[in-house]
């Protein structure tokens, strides 16, 4: 495939999502080449790539393509699509009707007909601009997922908007010593430990007076302005969790982080008041400004949402226990990950020496250290 070609190649997605690809004289299909400072979705590779971003504006709506070109391979000349977005935004009083089913994304993208496999079951992430339902897949060698996320106009004057994309592992993962082929079928929690790494480095800037994260169930009746269907009330389905620190049997053991080495500055606000079947309070402190969150009992046994609050950002994400249990030789140890509203994002582990101690640390994506501790330690 030539380089022109992998710039206008996959708009075959666009027609199933109802939108043309129609030929104009700015640029092939319709789209017109822009600058990252236009795009609203960014990504930040850890390896070579190369950036592409594409616009077409219709009659009642706006379409966003954003393509990385992996470039990580030792002649930095593969220029294979490893990820891609097309992100949709209405005008104000229309909507999308319905939901695009992640599994759907591997007949519609043209990087992927014909070349993938299904390992995994679908599940919903936690962004920090709403959900997104994810589905693990395989090409070639490469892990990848696939994703999904809508948000729905709740007054006449917000903007319907809908993204949708793909991403697999870029050559210098495939070839790294040590990389394993992909699993016949993924355990849920690796599969969300990928989608993790992915979204970390992910970031998708919602234009003015976009519309409310839409969650699973029913989907919208929106058609336009003053004629307009208020979303379904459907919510994400939750399960009552484990405590942080009881052995879900999900990982190998291994030795628990120091916690005498996790000492947040004393003085940290009172954190919030959470009902004992619900999670655990915890107080925090981010490169020395202090703060409180919680750690939520709200996903399948085993983890749960993450959120720390303090006077410089709102963060939310997820815990996870990966191993050990109390009065056994590795007491119960996770990780933990947040994505926040300053544009920051942290992650690290924690460990729990009984069930009222947890202590936790790691850092945020400009190196600066996260600390918190249970409540009342």
């Amino acid at each position: 495939m030539t380089y022109q070609g992998i710039l206008t190649a996959g708009l075959i997605a666009l027609g199933f999502i109802g939108i043309t690809s129609e030929a104009s004289a700015q640029s092939d299909s319709g789209f017109l080449k822009i600058s990252a400072n236009d795009s609203p979705v960014q990504y930040h590779p850890p390896f070579n790539a190369e950036a592409v971003y594409l616009r077409q504006t219709r009659p009642n709506s706006t379409v966003y393509v954003a393509r990385w070109l992996d470039q990580s391979d030792p002649a930095h000349s593969s220029n294979q699509i490893y990820i891609e977005s097309v992100f949709s935004q209405t005008s104000p009083g229309f909507a999308f009707r319905t939901d695009t089913p992640p599994a759907k994304l591997l007949g519609m993208f043209e990087e992927l007909q014909n070349k993938t496999r299904q390992n995994g079951d679908n599940f919903a992430y936690q962004t920090p601009i709403g959900p997104a339902m994810v589905l693990p897949f395989a090409r070639a060698n490469a892990q990848c997922i696939s994703f999904s996320s809508r948000w729905d106009p709740v007054r006449a004057d917000q903007r319907g908007s809908q993204l949708l994309g793909y991403f697999c592992e870029p050559i210098a993962v495939q070839t790294a010593p040590g990389h394993n082929a992909p699993a016949q079928q993924m355990t849920m929690a690796a599969a969300h430990d990928f989608a993790a790494d992915f979204f970390l480095r992910f970031d998708v800037n919602l234009p003015d007076n976009t519309g409310a994260p839409a969650a699973a169930g029913p989907t919208p009746a929106i058609t336009a302005a003053g004629a307009m269907a208020l979303p379904g009330s459907g919510t994400l389905p939750v399960e009552q969790s484990q405590l942080p620190g009881e052995n879900s049997q999900t990982g190998a053991a291994r030795t628990a982080p120091d916690a005498s080495a996790i000492a947040p500055a004393p003085g940290t606000p009172p954190a919030p008041i959470i009902p004992a079947d619900q999670g655990i309070g915890i107080v925090t402190n981010w490169n020395n400004a202090d703060g409180n969150g919680a750690l939520k009992f709200d996903k399948p046994a085993g983890e749960g949402t993450m959120i720390i609050d303090d006077a410089n950002r709102h963060c939310e994400g997820y815990w996870r226990h990966e191993g050990g249990s109390y009065q056994t030789p590795t007491v119960p140890f996770g990780t933990w990950a947040v994505f926040c509203t300053d544009g920051t994002s942290a992650r690290g582990s924690y460990g729990s020496a009984d069930p009222s101690h947890v202590k936790g640390d790691g850092k945020d994506n400009n190196g600066q250290p996260v600390f918190f501790r249970q409540a009342g330690q």
